[in-house]
């Protein structure tokens, strides 16, 4: 008895955790919806948001927002950013990224697409820390194929990549080329120099066939970003005509967020700080606090703040020989205060950056309460460092993470090893974030949108139907078979067929799985599996009767001698499904990853709670003889 206590209070800790993580896609969302405070119109001037056009917008039952939440009201309700005549929150079922989407999409210069998001479910608020955001999302998204999303073409500007390089490398030509116009300079030191003048000449040369290079490098690191956002669906390729790069992604709801993601060509860097040029820069107050209420009212306006750094540059007097204003970021001098814009600085041309690093790692520092990183850097970039810092000792170097200078440092002593540390008051997101674009690279090369659209169900919604009516009609053939053939017993098998479907829903929302109709495919496949486990197991109980066995004999053999069939049988499909996990994409991964999970809660449904269920069952109703497939007969039936 103490034992099937045990037992049960483990599946009921299973199954009402499944139920908590499976009620998010099944109960009303909150959407809120932000509208702008302005546009640019085509002088890049602002145009001020009309409140009546909202309002209209609000209350338009056919044109506006009845159009895409017909059964909703949004109700206006002010935050501590925005007022209520900008915000509103409705409430409604199933809402999609494709119609938030087709919502931004019709009324651009209306919705603030960043702000404008579904809530997180209370459960999701209350488990938030299994995330490192404020919720942890439990909805299973659906692909592309099913709900629709978001399509994007990026182009890259090599233009903007010509200039980056020259930046970068006229320095080191110049300087060569006045090393080797020197009488002193040896012969074998001049071979060396003429040999490294021409490898940087060489890179300031973009061929057709460097270009499509940089574009497969580009895809492969944007691969990677859209990886670790648990996409399990997106679509690269390499349009080479245009010198461009698609991308489709499975229902978006906040596509400028993850445009912004993907073109990102953030990456770390060093620079010596001009230490004269920025002592001019010391009485521009009203323009950092400007620019920090951006920051702290989550109205980042990327226009304005070059506006600002160009209005600063240009009041200070600051040469482009001199260098470029920069915005050094720190924390307040409080405990547990945001990283802001704090003053500005003036940076020297570039001289590293992460191109020159083979790996990072983020580390909680070992004399402050913050995080640090941890890079290795290359050989020609372990070089470069001992150069850089042997001839700038007594400066300042200051290493830039986008457009951040992030921390600053002074230069003791020559830095050689090819080791070294990027220190700051990070928080460990933020040092991950740069750990991250260290491992995974920078973009090599600036993208700019060429163009975006939303796109519907490109199976159409017939397909969809067809998808959802394969699994349930497989379902209820299934019940028809078990329940027709074994009776009582097909009821157990059923009962556990419904929790696997439970149990393998609550894994997936848990991952934040995309579902696609070759996942499908795969729920289907999972339900046969799951069948054959529990007809394996009857057929034994069977044999065992036939024998004269006692019902509670005939379970315990039927279910231990049935054991090792059912797990070889399951684990060699499972190994099938993680290699095609691991060298298919798209579909296939869908496909694989819902068939992998499958089988592993089949394995725990057929033999752990099938079992328990019929162990309860011979406990409480004391049968002594077992038909399978005609019933059970209780003590002193006849079989």
């Amino acid at each position: 008895m103490r034992s099937l206590i045990q037992r049960s209070i483990v599946v009921a800790l299973v199954l009402i955790s499944c139920v908590l993580l499976v009620m998010p896609n099944f109960m009303s969302q909150s959407l809120v919806i932000v509208f702008k405070e302005y546009t640019r119109g085509p002088d890049g001037k602002k145009v001020p948001a009309n409140v009546s056009e909202i309002s209209d917008f609000i209350r338009d039952r056919e044109n506006g927002l009845g159009l895409y939440f017909p059964n909703a009201v949004c109700k206006p309700q002010a935050d501590k950013v925005f007022p209520a005549e900008r915000r509103c929150i409705l409430e409604d079922k199933y809402i999609t990224a494709a119609r938030i989407n087709e919502m931004s999409q019709a009324h651009p210069d209306l919705i603030d697409e960043f702000h404008t998001r579904v809530l997180p479910h209370g459960i999701e608020r209350a488990l938030k820390f299994l995330s490192e955001g404020d919720a942890k999302h439990l909805k299973i998204r659906m692909g592309l194929d099913l709900q629709g999303g978001m399509r994007a073409t990026f182009r890259a500007d090599f233009d903007k990549h010509l200039a980056s390089l020259k930046e970068r490398y006229t320095p080191l030509i110049n300087d060569i080329e006045a090393k080797l116009a020197l009488p002193t300079t040896s012969p074998e030191e001049k071979k060396n120099l003429t040999g490294r003048l021409e490898s940087y000449k060489e890179q300031l040369t973009i061929s057709e066939q460097r270009k499509l290079e940089l574009l497969q490098e580009a895809k492969k690191i944007i691969d990677a970003r859209l990886a670790s956002q648990n996409l399990t669906e997106p679509e690269l390729r390499v349009q080479p005509g245009s010198y461009s790069i698609g991308v489709d992604l499975p229902g978006m709801a906040n596509s400028s967020e993850v445009l912004a993601k993907i073109r990102d060509t953030v990456t770390v860097e060093y620079r010596i700080v001009n230490d004269e040029a920025t002592n001019r820069l010391g009485s521009f107050e009203p323009e950092i606090r400007e620019i920090q209420n951006m920051y702290t009212e989550q109205r980042v306006d990327n226009e304005e703040i070059k506006a600002i750094l160009a209005r600063v540059t240009l009041k200070a007097g600051i040469k482009p020989e001199e260098g470029k204003v920069f915005l050094r970021w720190r924390r307040g001098l409080k405990p547990g205060s945001a990283s802001l814009p704090r003053s500005f600085v003036v940076l020297g041309p570039l001289q590293l950056d992460g191109s020159d690093m083979t790996s990072a790692n983020a580390n909680h520092g070992q004399s402050s309460s913050y995080y640090e990183i941890s890079f290795v850097l290359t050989a020609e970039g372990a070089s470069k460092f001992a150069d850089l810092t042997t001839k700038n000792v007594g400066k300042q170097i200051a290493i830039v993470w986008g457009d951040r200078v992030v921390s600053s440092a002074n230069i003791r002593e020559p830095i050689v090893g090819g080791v070294g540390q990027i220190t700051g008051d990070f928080s460990q997101a933020d040092a991950q974030d740069i750990a991250d674009v260290i491992r995974e690279g920078a973009l090599p090369l600036n993208l700019e949108i060429l163009s975006v659209s939303f796109v519907g169900p490109s199976l159409g919604q017939e397909s969809i139907f067809a998808g959802i009516v394969s699994l349930i009609l497989s379902f209820i053939l299934v019940i028809i078979f078990m329940v027709g053939y074994y009776r009582m017993s097909g009821l157990v098998a059923v009962t556990a067929l419904l929790l696997n479907l439970l149990i393998m829903t609550a894994v997936l929302s848990f991952l934040e799985f995309t579902l696609t109709l070759p996942g499908f495919a795969g729920a289907i496949l999972t339900v046969g599996m799951a069948v054959d486990a529990n007809v394996i197991i009857y057929e034994k109980m069977k044999e065992d009767v036939r024998e004269g066995k006692t019902a509670s004999l005939a379970v315990a053999d039927g279910f231990d001698s049935s054991l090792w069939t059912i797990v070889d049988s399951h684990v060699t499909t499972i190994i099938s499904a993680v290699i095609l996990g691991l060298v298919g994409d798209g579909p296939i991964k869908g496909f694989a990853i819902v068939l992998f999970f499958g089988l592993i809660t089949s394995m725990f449904t057929s033999l752990y709670v099938s079992h328990l269920i019929f162990d309860w069952a011979l406990h409480l109703l004391h049968f002594e003889k077992l038909s399978v497939g005609w019933g059970m007969h209780p003590k002193g039936a006849q079989k």
